[in-house]
């Protein structure tokens, strides 16, 4: 987090706050570092102001480490206002919750001067990772194993081993340069270090450690200078390595008889072999003579080298091998080459599967091995490489597995027949396995079809029942329903002229009844159980519908708008689809004039590349297209099915500002 973006979370932070709540009069800031750190999360989020004088102990990216007799702090500030180390600070500012805790942003500072440091907590290297000198000055004592520094030799790493405890060193100081030489000569020198602890976090932001970061090389004092490294033979290191009351760095030489990784090797001197783990990527390769120095590893019950650097030696090495092992299930010849031979039982991805002397042995391939050269299962081959043994301090063992390097560490020595006895019968006991299943399923197959058939006969007199009466509740809907809508409104409007004008009353009471008597008449040919009704076929799209719809909206007062049809716009549509058409459209409009209040439905007739689209659109009341529609209520339903019925497709919009029909009629 950065200076410029920690002052624009706050000042939002604040500008947020203020709208939703009153401020403090005063608040009173805080003047020690203990008063801090007990804050919760949540009022450390208050920001509440804060007046340390603490003495700079370490450089940071983005800030220091200040430190007063309560305890210390990370401070946020910029790099061109960053005080020297060992500065007395007087620090104004306010706090901020981190994920990992509170810490200072910056407002003003005040230098008062130098300052001797506080006294250090003296810890040991595990005692780091707890975080107990998080931020604080603490004293720590170790073997030199690594320095490293940048181009700058103002930022640098470092590594610090006490027992079997490791603990990086970060080196940064933004006033001063430290002398890298100097400090790389430290390496295999026993040292006292100072600095203060840094945690660590991983990605879900848990806390997986702590760091040292030193800022100075005063800081830094050589307590047992290492001035040569001890050559030991490789079979002597664990004997030397318990002699010691320290740890040390020895050297050892070898030859390169496996390549585990880009940090890890096996070397063997004589009959005698160790695993390398190096500090940095080598480019060993198999058969290299190395001199190595580096620090004993005696975790787990064989001795080798950790944190090793290595160099081309020209001193000669023998190697004994590979060696016929009696028992490769033993902790005997670890990391040795060795030669074992056995029949090939199997392959699992990489491992192979070998019975030697009635033993299981898992042989690990390379990982570009030509797996295609591989012989068959039952084959009897003699296998070389190394042996890597996995055993625990008191040498149980956990695993035991033979790595080979190439191709030419595994010889063929005798295939077998393909027409084994085994294999035989096996053909045999699979061919007769293979016919009953054949024949149970040819019966299993015959009863389901038989089972099947008598469903789909049940399933098509089903949907074929199912289909009649959704034509016929379509056929009613649209006949009877529409037209006794038309027959209400004009004997709505006769109630309107019964009195007034009884020539006008007679002449609507005489359209009710011809509206009526069509009504019945198409109700009797949809039942008749037809396809499309008779009259469809006298049908004439649009004028019919247009008129209908002109007679309906002159009784509902309301405005009818229609787009004129050109001598370019031909209409050439089969008897259903214009009869479909019709219907859709004239429930649309019979949908308006009930349920929309609409003042104005208009009608437009579009051709686009041989596609025909008919819209209707009023400015009434809009609804949720989305939302079912309740019992009794069939004609959106309808208007869908009878579209899918000639293949077109049915947009309805709807909102407050009203609704729009289009029907999309599929390409001529």
């Amino acid at each position: 987090m950065n200076w410029k973006t920690t002052a624009t979370v706050l000042a939002a932070f604040f500008l947020t706050t203020a709208n939703t709540a009153e401020l403090p009069v005063s608040v009173e800031r805080l003047r020690t570092v203990d008063q801090v750190r007990l804050l919760t999360y949540a009022e450390a989020r208050m920001a509440p102001p804060v007046l340390l004088r603490v003495t700079v102990i370490s450089h940071l990216d983005g800030g220091f480490d200040g430190q007063d007799v309560t305890g210390g702090l990370f401070f946020e500030i910029p790099k061109s206002e960053l005080p020297p180390l060992g500065e007395f600070v007087e620090v104004y500012g306010n706090v901020t919750g981190g994920f990992y805790g509170p810490y200072i942003v910056v407002d003003k500072i005040h230098r008062r001067g130098q300052r001797s440091l506080p006294r250090p907590l003296i810890f040991r290297p595990d005692f780091v990772q707890t975080g107990i000198g998080d931020n604080r000055l603490i004293s720590i004592e170790g073997l030199m194993v690594d320095v490293e520094f940048d181009q700058s030799n103002q930022s640098g790493k470092g590594l610090i081993v006490n027992g079997q405890t490791d603990l990086t060193i970060r080196f940064r100081n933004e006033e001063s340069k430290f002398n890298a030489n100097e400090i790389q000569r430290m390496i295999g020198s026993w040292v006292r270090l100072q600095g203060s602890g840094a945690p660590l976090f991983n990605d879900a932001r848990q806390r997986i450690g702590s760091d040292i970061v030193c800022s100075s090389q005063n800081l830094i004092e050589v307590v047992n200078e290492g001035l040569t490294t001890q050559y030991v033979p490789l079979g002597d290191i664990g004997r030397w390595d318990s002699r010691r009351a320290t740890p040390g760095l020895v050297r050892t030489i070898g030859m390169v008889t496996l390549v585990e990784g880009a940090n890890q090797i096996v070397i063997q001197s004589g009959n005698k072999g160790a695993r390398i783990k190096t500090l940095r990527p080598h480019e060993a390769a198999v058969g290299d003579i190395l001199e190595f120095k580096g620090l004993p590893d005696t975790d787990g019950y064989f001795v080798g080298l950790r944190y090793a650097s290595s160099t081309l030696s020209s001193t000669e090495v023998s190697v004994d091998g590979p060696l016929n092992v009696e028992d490769p299930l033993s902790r005997e010849n670890a990391f040795q080459l060795v030669s074992l031979s056995g029949q090939l039982i199997g392959r699992e991805g990489r491992i192979l599967n070998l019975e030697s002397r009635n033993n299981l042995i898992p042989v690990t391939l390379p990982e570009k091995f030509p797996v295609e050269s591989l012989p068959a299962e039952g084959s009897t081959i003699n296998i070389a490489g190394v042996k890597i043994v996995d055993a625990d301090e008191r040498g149980e063992l956990r695993s035991i597995t033979i790595m080979m390097r190439g191709r030419e560490d595994l010889a063929i020595l005798a295939t077998p027949s393909w027409w084994t006895p085994k294999r035989y019968w096996t053909v045999m006991l699979f061919l007769a396995v293979i016919t009953l299943l054949i024949l149970i399923w040819t019966l299993a197959l015959n009863r389901r079809v038989s089972s099947q058939t008598t469903l789909i006969e049940s399933q098509i007199q089903s949907n074929a029942a199912l289909e009649e009466r959704n034509r016929i509740a379509r056929e009613l809907h649209d006949t009877l329903s529409q037209g006794f809508s038309g027959v209400g409104y004009q004997l709505a409007s006769i109630d309107n002229h019964i009195e007034t004008d009884p020539d006008k009353a007679r002449s609507k009471l005489a359209a009710a009844r011809g509206m009526v008597e069509h009504s019945l008449a198409e109700a009797r040919d949809s039942l008749t159980g037809l396809r499309v009704p008779l009259a469809a076929e006298s049908l004439k799209f649009p004028g019919s519908m247009l008129e209908i719809m002109l007679d309906r909206c002159r009784e509902a007062s309301i405005e009818l708008e229609i787009t004129p049809i050109t001598e370019s716009m031909p209409f050439h549509l089969d008897t259903e689809t214009a009869y479909a058409c019709h219907r859709i459209l004239l429930e649309a409009l019979t949908n308006t004039i009930r349920h929309s209040r609409a003042s104005k439905f208009a009608v437009i007739f579009r051709k686009v590349e041989k596609i025909w689209e008919f819209t209707v659109r009023d400015d009434g009341d809009g609804f949720d297209a989305q939302t079912p529609a309740g019992i009794g209520h069939y004609g959106l339903q309808g208007m869908k099915e009878r579209a899918r019925q000639i293949d077109a497709k049915l947009n309805i919009d709807s909102s407050n500002n009203g609704t729009s029909v289009t029907l999309i009629l599929p390409k001529a």
